[in-house]
C-alpha cells in the first residue's frame, strides 16, 4: 500500500511538471509567433540598440532578447519586460526608458538654437569690443559702448527667445552665464587701464579696481560655491540657483558699465555729463549687490559648511 501511494505521488509529480513545461512551450511559441508578424524593419537586437547607452546600465539590470519599436516612436519598448514589470511592480526594463538613435540625433540637432546662437554672438564680440577699447580714433568710444550695448540686449533677447520659442538647450543654458561673465569681466578690467575721466570722482583710479575686485572675486566663489553643492545634493544645489538678486545685480552692473563707458573719453555732451555722475554710484551699487547676493547664498549654505 505505501508503494502505491509513492507511486501515485510520483505520477502527479511528473504530470505537474510536464504541464508547466508545456505552459513555458506555448508561452514562447506565442512571443515567437507575435515577433515574426511585426515588419522586419520594427525588430532589432536589444544589444545593438544599447549599444550607444551600455554605459548607463547597472550590474543589476536585465539584457532582453529583443526590442520593439512600437509604431516608430521615438522609444524602445520590450516585449520580454512587459509581462515582467506587471509582476515585479519596481522591475521595469532599462530598454523602456532610453531613448533610440533617432532622438538622440534630433537632440544634437537643437543644440545650435537661435538663442544659443546669439550667446555665441555675444562671446565672439569680446575681442573685438577689446580692439575698439584700443583703438585710436575718435569714434572708438561710440563703437565700444555700442559693442557693449548690443551685448547687453543680447542677454535679454536671448532667454526671451528661448522662452517663446521653447527653444532650450542644456549647452545654451552653460553658455548664457558664462558669455554674462565674461562681457562683464573684459569691461571691468579695460576700464581699471585708465582713471575716472569726468564726473565727481574724475582723476580717481581707485574706485572702479576695488568693485572690479569684489565683482569678479564673487563670480569665482559662486562658481565654486555651484560646483561643491552639486555634489551636496537637490537641497544645497537649490540654495544656490539663480534668484531675482542675481537679475538685479546683473542689470545694475550693465547699466553702470554703460555709463563709464560712454565717458571713456571724458564727458563733452550732456549724455556724457550725466552717465558720468551716475557711472561711479551705479557701480558702486552693483558692487554692494554683487556681495550681498553672495552673503545670501553662503546663508543658505551654512547648515553645510557648520
Amino acid at each position: 500500500m505505501p508503494a502505491l501511494q509513492r507511486l501515485c505521488g510520483c505520477y502527479r509529480m511528473l504530470s505537474h511538471v510536464s504541464q508547466q513545461s508545456c505552459l513555458l512551450q506555448l508561452a514562447r511559441t506565442q512571443r515567437t509567433v507575435a515577433s515574426a508578424m511585426l515588419p522586419q524593419q520594427h525588430t532589432v537586437p536589444f544589444v545593438e540598440r544599447l549599444k550607444p547607452d551600455v554605459g548607463q546600465l547597472g550590474a543589476q539590470d536585465s539584457v532582453c532578447p529583443t526590442a520593439v519599436v512600437i509604431n516608430q516612436t521615438p522609444r524602445r519598448y520590450c516585449s520580454e519586460c512587459s509581462s515582467v514589470s506587471k509582476r515585479r511592480q519596481n522591475s521595469v526594463c532599462t530598454a523602456s526608458i532610453q531613448p533610440t538613435g533617432g532622438a538622440a540625433g534630433s537632440k544634437e540637432s537643437t543644440v545650435l538654437t537661435v538663442p544659443t546662437i546669439l550667446t555665441l554672438a555675444r562671446v565672439a564680440a569680446i575681442p573685438a569690443l577689446i580692439a575698439a577699447w584700443f583703438w585710436p580714433d575718435p569714434a572708438a568710444t561710440a563703437l565700444v559702448t555700442g559693442l557693449f550695448i548690443a551685448a547687453s540686449v543680447t542677454d535679454w533677447l536671448d532667454g526671451y527667445l528661448a522662452r517663446k520659442l521653447n527653444a532650450y538647450s542644456a549647452f545654451g543654458a552653460f553658455l548664457d552665464p558664462v558669455a554674462d561673465k565674461l562681457m562683464v569681466a573684459t569691461v571691468l578690467v579695460l576700464l581699471c587701464t585708465q582713471p575716472l575721466t569726468a564726473g565727481p570722482l574724475a582723476g580717481n583710479s581707485w574706485a572702479v579696481p576695488v568693485a572690479t575686485l569684489i565683482i569678479i572675486g564673487r563670480e569665482i566663489t559662486m562658481s565654486a560655491l555651484r560646483e561643491w553643492a552639486a555634489t551636496l545634493g537637490p537641497a544645497a544645489r537649490a540654495a544656490v540657483a539663480v534668484n531675482s538678486l542675481g537679475k538685479w545685480k546683473t542689470a545694475t552692473q550693465m547699466a553702470a558699465l554703460t555709463c563709464l563707458l560712454i565717458t571713456k573719453d571724458g564727458a563733452s555732451s550732456q549724455l556724457a555729463i550725466a552717465a558720468a555722475a551716475a557711472g561711479p554710484p551705479l557701480l558702486g551699487i552693483a558692487a554692494y549687490l554683487t556681495a550681498h547676493s553672495l552673503a545670501v547664498y553662503l546663508a543658505g549654505l551654512w547648515k553645510y559648511i557648520k
